[in-house]
């Protein structure tokens, strides 16, 4: 798990840790059973901070030889190379874990390794049959991380290998567990029966629960002395949902640049001006969830504002984006954003440019200036020059992209109050509630905040459902 200190919008070094003990149990009984099995998650959501843990945890029994690999780099690598240099690897591993044990069979070990190493899928098992044979007291703890980049060409024969040493317990064999860890569940990747990994345990690693925030939050505080408030905790956790990276990211600009006086407790309004810095930046985890996110671009556009898309893994186009992160269920089982930051960032990425050229037109060298009285707007007749400039168009409105006509109005009404507040002074900030399809439009100016809400119509019954929604919203925000 990486947190604070950072040296750039990306990079952030490793400080706090949530250890998330309960999991680490789970899987050392999966181990201690002798399985074979999977963890999937998106990328950044803390898998080294995880597979950290549990190597501890394994080292510490005398018995475990655990063998940590990563395939990232074998993507396009020829089959027979990948087997080659996997084989060279664990050959380093085992010779160097046994030479630091001095164990007995040290040099029978070494032996073997020269003479037939595993170079081969066929000798693969064979090796192993031997190894133990040699010491039969020593079991390998095999994890590979970034398991989807195994070279497609390799990937059947190697599931079909550890198939056949899965379900032959006789004659037996040192490898003991294998654990792959990637983005898809291993399940996906199997060939009609070649794989144990669909009968095993498998473990999609999600966000931290807000326990778990409020406790990594706790140990910067113990170090520091600086406090948080709990409504600035509660948000935090709102707005990332408890996903690591944003956690960290969040965090970082907090405490380095908005609260660096460690006397001052941070607040929710802290945060959400350190969400506002952080959905402005680049980053990898962003681009990431931008690249995937826009291969169904119309589609997560939907999803976004408030499109009832139900929430099941067999249909590829909510698999894929599930996958990746992008996506989450909600608790009408439908498909919304995984999380309200993302959200932001989406609706940034995929905004238009010509809703701007359209809101241009709109404003058309007006002076907005007599909607100022004192400090503060006229926000109604501002809304109401918009309404006027979308019933004098019609529909032609709304033919300013190929994007879903519902996307284009809320997006133009973004463009518009983005002029508004460039000539009169202020910030525009939004918040989309991805679950029902409401964006909600908040200008500040001079200490007041209007908050300007827009929905989908859906039918009375979700309007209805809507008003009520805006009366606690108000009612939370004081206006």
């Amino acid at each position: 798990m990486r947190y604070f200190n950072t040296h750039g919008p990306v990079e952030i070094e490793h400080h706090y840790v949530v250890s998330r003990q309960w999991l680490v149990d789970e899987l050392s009984v999966q181990i201690d059973q002798g399985k074979y099995f999977t963890i999937f998650a998106p990328r950044q959501m803390g898998k080294t901070t995880l597979l950290r843990k549990l190597d501890e945890m394994l080292v510490e029994n005398p018995a475990y030889l655990p063998i940590s690999l990563n395939f990232e780099q074998y993507e396009e690598w020829y089959s027979s190379e990948f087997i080659e240099d996997v084989a060279e690897r664990i050959d380093y591993h085992i010779n160097q874990a046994f030479q630091k044990r001095n164990h007995p069979q040290s040099e029978e070990v070494a032996t073997l390794l020269s003479e037939e190493p595993p170079k081969t899928f066929q000798s693969f098992s064979r090796f192993f049959r031997k190894l133990y044979t040699i010491a039969p007291d020593i079991k390998i703890i095999l994890i590979i991380d970034e398991f989807d980049a195994t070279p497609t060409e390799a990937l059947s024969p190697l599931l079909k290998t550890w198939r056949s040493m899965y379900l032959e317990k006789r004659p037996p064999h040192s490898l003991h567990s294998v654990m792959l860890i990637g983005i898809q569940n291993i399940a996906r990747l199997n060939f009609g029966r070649s794989s144990p990994f669909n009968i095993a345990y498998q473990q999609r690693l999600n966000g931290f629960s807000s326990d778990e925030l409020n406790d990594l939050i706790g140990q910067y505080s113990a170090e520091s002395g600086q406090q948080f408030e709990p409504d600035a905790l509660a948000f935090l956790y709102e707005q990332t949902a408890g996903h690591p990276f944003l956690i960290n990211r969040t965090a970082a600009i907090l405490t380095e640049n908005l609260v660096t006086d460690r006397s001052i407790s941070v607040t929710a309004e802290h945060v959400r001006l350190a969400i506002g810095k952080l959905v402005r930046e680049t980053n990898y985890n962003f681009e990431t969830i931008i690249r995937h996110a826009d291969e169904y671009r119309d589609d997560v556009l939907n999803i976004l504002f408030g499109g009832g898309y139900t929430f099941n893994l067999n249909d590829s186009l909510v698999g894929d984006l599930y996958r990746e992160g992008v996506i989450c269920e909600d608790d009408q089982e439908k498909c919304k954003i995984a999380n309200p930051i993302y959200s932001k960032v989406l609706l940034a990425a995929f905004r238009p440019i010509r809703t701007g050229e359209q809101s241009a037109i709109l404003v058309n060298g007006y002076d907005f200036r007599p909607h100022a009285v004192d400090d503060r707007l006229d926000i109604e007749g501002l809304l109401s020059r918009f309404r006027e400039f979308v019933e004098r168009r019609g529909q032609e409105a709304f033919k300013v992209t190929e994007m879903p006509q519902e996307a284009t109005g809320q997006y133009l009404l973004m463009a518009y109050l983005d002029l508004v507040v460039r000539q009169l002074g202020g910030d525009l900030f939004t918040e989309v509630d991805s679950g029902d399809g409401r964006l909600d439009l908040i200008v500040v100016r001079h200490g007041h905040r209007y908050i300007i809400e827009t929905k989908i119509w859906r039918g009375p019954a979700t309007f209805a459902a809507g008003l009520e929604q805006l009366a606690d919203y108000l009612s939370t925000e004081r206006e």
